[in-house]
């Protein structure tokens, strides 16, 4: 199979960079890094918060079930 086509990028000195912007990344995934970091800050937090969960559910013996007696009347 042959690789797709890349689009020719221009020479790196015809391109001008709005003031504050030092660099650009072309290709896939290049804009998207700070939604790749928020995603990995939740998934990272639900991971730490289930082992937190286990550790807790671990540390606790489990209790006997209370019998309730039966009132006659």
């Amino acid at each position: 199979m042959s690789e797709p086509a890349e689009a020719p990028s221009p020479p790196v000195d015809e391109i001008e960079l709005p003031e504050g912007v030092l660099a650009v990344r072309f290709g896939p995934g290049a804009n998207c890094s700070s939604a790749g970091s928020a995603i990995d800050i939740l998934f990272y937090g639900s991971v730490l918060v289930g082992a937190l969960a286990v550790a807790l559910a671990a540390a606790f013996p489990p209790r006997e079930p209370v019998e309730e007696e039966e009132e006659e009347g």
